[in-house]
């Protein structure tokens, strides 16, 4: 390893970048017609709903991280983005909605 190389390792130990700007999440506070966690899943659609009871508190919805989600809860990966794309988007004062999937096409020859 040449000199340049070992001073870059001395300077970054590996794993640094992975906690660099790791702020903690915020818990907003409820508002409107939101009021737990039900009532967020039910207004962000995509039958999320259904997961409600895996989630213990308003907090627990928005403090859960996506391993979390994955080894607790065994939320798939589109349900544990969808989620968690929403929690942030609430977080910075976007009231949830429907955003509707678009059908499949049908292959035709």
């Amino acid at each position: 390893m040449n000199s340049t190389v070992a001073r870059c390792f001395a300077k970054a130990p590996i794993g640094v970048r992975s906690i660099h700007g790791a702020a903690k999440k915020t818990v907003p506070a409820p508002r409107g017609d939101i009021q737990d966690p039900s009532a967020f899943l039910t207004k962000i659609g995509r039958n999320s709903a259904s997961l409600a009871d895996k989630f213990k508190s308003w907090e627990h919805l928005f403090t859960a991280t996506s391993a979390e989600m994955k080894a607790d809860m065994s939320l798939s990966v589109k349900q544990r983005r969808w989620i968690l794309n929403w929690t942030e988007k609430y977080r910075q004062g976007v009231d949830p909605y429907v955003i509707p999937t678009k059908p499949v096409k049908k292959k035709t020859k």
